[in-house]
């Protein structure tokens, strides 16, 4: 063990949810943005169904199971170089894989000759910018999806290749805070000290994405909004640390949490990014997602032929602006969706058996 936290460490075994709660977080946002990407024009029941796909509480849910897991394994891990090694094999393969698989092969929708696609300066400032985790830097490639020939434009948005991956950055920004926090941890000694900076952290990281929030709104700094990005997060993966040190607390405790974090988290999928919901749902989500991850068994088998919402999270994006390009998004809205879910369960089934899996077995 890194640190001497063991007596702070739950034990946890392997009959765990977390598999299906990933799994679900990802497809919610891939479904997400296929009904409001393409701009659909959805009957009313599949409106009301598609509530259920919110994508910002999806991501919020990843970065908590990311505090909860990623702390348990750099704890765990016999030394600093093992815990970088372990989340290099499973963050770098498909990541590396997803850009430039986008740079080669969406050469052929670009506007460009494949003379000129290949020699512009745009394609090689995408690849550096995105493989360095610095996506806002140069999101576009030349000519593809409506960029100019720089792969640069006035509302980036709209050529934008992959939006999913900033969170990818503050992930990484996340790796590498952990081991300062774990000697933290491993300094307070008690469970009610870490408590107590865990909870400042919380109502710091809160308040401080507020501050650049005000900041950075109408910035066009890109350095401030990766910071704002960055700062919106914190109580999230905070939750996910708190988790993991009260883990028994919450378990014993369940029954009179789960109502109300419930109720938080059911408003907050109503009335997306309202302010005063917005401090509380990490908490909320927080008591939600251990509810599930370990209560019915039943969902335990979900993952047991492999860990695809990895792929399916960083790939679905630009899968949906090809589809929209070619027009697909014009045809039955619901036969588009389950093309475009089918699509890239496709490939996040390939690309975890040939790619990020063989990757996770390498010492």
């Amino acid at each position: 063990m890194i640190t001497k936290i063991d007596s702070l460490l739950p034990v946890i075994n392997k009959d765990n949810n977390f598999n299906f709660l990933r799994l679900f977080f990802a497809f919610s946002v891939a479904i997400g943005h296929s009904f409001y990407s393409g701009g659909l024009s959805l009957p009313r029941i599949i409106q009301t169904i598609s509530i259920i796909f919110n994508g910002h509480v999806a991501v919020c849910g990843f970065f908590i199971i990311s505090g909860f897991l990623i702390t348990r394994s750099y704890a765990l891990s016999s030394n600093i170089k093992e815990y970088f090694a372990k989340r290099c094999r499973r963050l770098l393969p498909a990541y590396c894989l997803v850009i430039m698989l986008c740079a080669v092969s969406l050469a052929l929708i670009s506007n460009l000759p494949a003379r000129e696609y290949f020699t512009s300066p745009g394609l090689y400032k995408y690849i550096i910018a995105n493989l360095l985790f610095l996506n806002f830097l140069h999101p576009g490639l030349p000519g593809v999806f409506g960029a100019n020939a720089s792969g640069s434009g006035v509302n980036k948005d709209i050529f934008e290749i992959n939006g999913s991956l900033w969170t990818i950055r503050i992930e990484v920004i996340f790796y590498i805070l952990i081991p300062l926090i774990v000697f933290a941890i491993a300094k307070l000694k008690t469970r009610r000290r870490v408590n107590a900076v865990l909870a400042a952290a919380y109502v710091f990281g809160f308040l401080y994405s507020i501050l650049w929030g005000l900041i950075a709104q109408n910035s066009e700094i890109y350095l401030l909004k990766g910071i704002r990005e960055s700062s919106d997060y914190v109580a999230y993966f905070v939750t996910g640390i708190f988790c993991l040190i009260n883990l028994e607390w919450i378990k014993k405790y369940q029954k009179y949490l789960i109502v109300p974090g419930m109720i938080i988290v059911i408003l907050e999928y109503l009335f997306t990014f309202n302010t005063a919901l917005e401090f509380f749902l990490p908490a909320a989500l927080g008591v939600v997602i251990m509810f599930v991850a370990f209560n019915f068994p039943s969902l335990q088998s979900v993952g047991k032929y492999g860990d695809y919402s990895y792929g399916i999270y960083i790939f679905h994006g630009p899968l949906i602006k090809v589809f929209i390009t070619f027009g697909f998004y014009d045809l039955n809205n619901i036969v588009v969706i389950f093309a475009v879910i089918g699509t890239v369960f496709s490939i996040s089934y390939m690309s975890w058996h040939f790619v990020e899996k063989k990757a996770l077995k390498y010492r």
